[in-house]
């Protein structure tokens, strides 16, 4: 093993955030929370809760009265302290920027206002694998987006029981995300995240040695039990999954929870499915999907046969979001191009359990604030507190169980999708699967990578279309 590999095994620290969302009913919740939660955990707490944005709000003067830590309404940007509360101002969001806590004017419509995603989502984008995500009683579906980026991070989940929440829909919408470690009254997930914490103290002081060996044993177990080889995977990414799934069964060892492994099977599909888990959202990096737009799509289009068709190949589409979006980008320049040519949509993924909420096609209404007005009448349906994909839309995608590493490709392919993929495996298996890529696409397809995948694929097989997008083309072999 190479002494950087080394190095990346070990758990990075990063602010101790324990993000908490709430709406109707949340107040009593929260006191509950606050009066049985120990001061000294170390953690910096942040209250989301939805307020009427014409009023003051008393709610930490509230909390304050229920826990010896100090508690304040963010008014302005504000370094996180530990063992303190922080607490959203009426028609405010909150966003962590560096190491503060920064505080702005909500824009969105009150329709489309999901305060507890923003926060969750910026806790997930600025490195929060070391946070903890609380979702307690509400009306709605907030939290349940936020939740996911949290747990794709490496935070831990928390939410509480449904039958005790005064209000259930929250906490529902959050445990069908199938992203939640936790399930409880509210006495007792303080316990579980007092347990949490107490492990992740010991979980950061694992040395190299022991963390790369550990690592070995539940390769090899995971091979021997599941199928799946995850030895060409990027070891900070390995530690950071075992490292979750260590603190979630609250062990202090990694000998002690390969052991555990070894005498738990449901542990095992545990621990796979957070190898596999695979967070995405509606048009995420915005700009980049407009690139794709306008210099994959657009061309794929105007460049068509008579009588061709569109073949389209999305690699690890999770519970199929940016499927869908790449889906209405293809029908909407079809229908601007006039074409009536058959349009075929091929997105796989490992995880059968995401690939059954992709059929499905039902996500929270707070995917508004990702989906224009536009899109939402013209390729959705209301479900509640969902939007459903029209079964037209759904027709095109075909979601398939499918491991890019062992078996064959799709071929003949316009247009690969293969975003934040490349970065969890290593540099071999980087140049066999872009070759691999190349082999699937059309001479002249188009392939488009994720901001997170670093480097370029080889120059021979492929050529920058836009770097800032990570959009590339296929070169013709000779």
């Amino acid at each position: 093993m190479m002494e950087s590999q080394a190095k990346a095994a070990v758990i990075s620290d990063p602010p101790t955030i324990c993000a908490i969302g709430a709406s109707a009913g949340g107040v009593r919740a929260l006191q509950d929370f606050f009066r049985a939660i120990d001061d000294d955990l170390g953690l910096s707490y942040v209250v989301v809760i939805h307020l009427s944005p014409d009023h003051p709000s008393q709610l930490s003067a509230i909390l304050a009265g229920r826990t010896g830590m100090p508690v304040e309404q963010v008014e302005k940007e504000t370094k996180f302290r530990p063992n303190s509360v922080y607490v959203i101002a009426p028609d405010r969001e909150l966003a962590i920027e560096g190491d503060k806590l920064a505080t702005r004017p909500i824009t969105e419509p009150r329709s489309k206002r999901a305060p507890i995603d923003t926060f969750f989502r910026s806790v997930a984008a600025a490195g929060g694998g070391d946070g903890l995500a609380v979702v307690l009683s509400g009306a709605g579906s907030d939290g349940a987006l936020g939740i996911r980026a949290m747990k794709e991070a490496g935070s831990v989940i928390f939410v509480q029981d449904p039958d005790e929440a005064e209000y259930p829909a929250m906490p529902q919408s959050a445990i069908a995300t199938r992203v939640v470690d936790f399930i409880a009254p509210v006495s007792i997930l303080v316990q579980r995240i007092a347990e949490v914490v107490c492990s992740r103290k010991a979980v950061r002081q694992l040395n190299e040695e022991e963390a790369e060996q550990g690592l070995r044993k539940i390769i090899h177990l995971l091979l021997g039990t599941t199928g799946h080889d995850f030895s060409h995977y990027e070891r900070t990414v390995l530690m950071r999954r075992v490292a979750h799934r260590m603190q979630v069964s609250r062990h202090d060892s990694i000998g002690s929870y390969v052991h555990y492994l070894r005498s738990k099977p449901g542990e095992v599909q545990a621990l796979l499915a957070d190898l596999l888990i695979s967070v995405t959202s509606f048009f995420p990096k915005r700009e980049a999907f407009g690139a794709l737009a306008r210099k994959a799509i657009q061309p794929i289009f105007k460049e068509l046969g008579e009588n061709a068709g569109v073949r389209v190949w999305i690699i690890g589409c999770a519970t199929g979001e940016e499927a869908y979006s790449v889906a209405l980008l293809l029908l909407e320049e079809a229908a601007r191009s006039n074409f009536h040519g058959p349009i075929q949509i091929f997105a796989s993924d490992l995880d059968e359990k995401a690939l059954a909420v992709a059929r499905e096609g039902r996500y929270p209404k707070a995917i508004a604030s990702d989906v224009s007005q536009k899109r939402l009448r013209r390729f959705f349906t209301e479900d509640g507190e969902h939007y459903r994909v029209r079964k037209e839309v759904r027709d095109r995608l075909l979601f398939a169980t499918h491991n890019m590493l062992q078996d064959p490709p799709f071929i003949r392919i316009d247009l690969i999708i293969c975003r934040d993929i490349l970065i969890r495996l290593d540099r071999e298996l980087q140049d066999q699967l872009c070759a691999m890529l190349h082999y699937a696409l059309k001479p002249d397809g188009y392939l488009f990578l994720g901001s997170a995948d670093g480097a370029d694929p080889a120059p021979e097989l492929f050529r920058l279309i836009d770097r800032d997008a990570r959009l590339y083309r296929a070169n013709p072999m000779a």
